[in-house]
């Protein structure tokens, strides 16, 4: 089960197509997943900021699975953002598409709230940068780390009741965890990823935060990549 790959750099899912040759970030499991595992507002209409659109894939499949939504994706990089919006115009999601050549920082200034902020952000601690310059932007960015997100969400770029998903390498539980705290968001739902059967821990988690101060416990959950439960979360968009 997959993707279709034509020689154009083009993926084929089931419902939409993702030219994928000029953003940085190419099509992957991260994003698949996080697309497919994004939760938003129960409400006749939520407002949702794909932080670092890429190619608009996350974009997609959030607009595929919530008729209630509207989707901004921005990304610092032009190419990025031509080719996300060649991908959203060509999508049955057109009209609920908007993406905007911005970077994080300064979107987030512009004092405009979302009911929930989806993200696939750069983790690398190191300080060597990838020779392509899109792909350096994109994982490097100044402006864009996971604490900034945290901090902007906490401080009013999510409603009161919204909602932050991102993916992260399993490496960066700790570090997530304690900045997650200290920005004031509490963890609701997290997915530990597991590439291969028996593997004892993760490669990969997937964050649900909020800004609400409910005292429930966080739902943790276990998904092995290829396993009849990640068919079924992914079997909307593989072909």
């Amino acid at each position: 089960m997959g993707t279709s790959k034509t020689r154009e750099s083009v993926f084929r899912f089931k419902r939409f197509d993702v030219a994928n040759s000029l953003s940085a970030m190419k099509v992957g499991t991260d994003g698949v997943l996080l697309g497919a595992w994004a939760c938003v507002p129960d409400a006749s209409r939520t407002t949702v900021l794909d932080v670092g659109t890429g190619s608009g894939l996350v974009a997609l499949m959030v607009a595929q699975r919530f008729d209630n939504a509207f989707i901004t994706g921005i990304d610092i990089v032009e190419e990025a953002c031509e080719e996300a919006r060649v991908n959203a115009a060509a999508s049955p999601w057109a009209r609920r598409i908007v993406i905007e050549h911005a970077g994080f920082c300064e979107y987030a200034g512009r004092g405009v709230s979302f009911d929930a902020v989806v993200s696939n952000p750069p983790f690398f601690k190191t300080e060597i940068k990838a020779a392509d310059r899109g792909r350096m932007l994109a994982r490097h960015g100044a402006d864009l780390d996971y604490r900034v997100i945290m901090r902007a969400c906490a401080e009013g770029l999510l409603s009161a009741d919204g909602i932050l998903s991102m993916v992260s390498p399993a490496e960066r539980q700790n570090d997530i965890m304690f900045d997650m705290e200290l920005c004031g968001l509490r963890l609701s739902r997290m997915t530990r990823v597991f590439t291969k059967p028996g593997a004892q821990e993760p490669s990969r988690l997937l964050w649900e935060m909020r800004k609400d101060k409910k005292a429930s416990p966080p739902i943790v959950e276990d998904l092995l990549i290829g396993s009849d439960a990640y068919k079924a979360l992914t079997g909307d968009f593989y072909l």
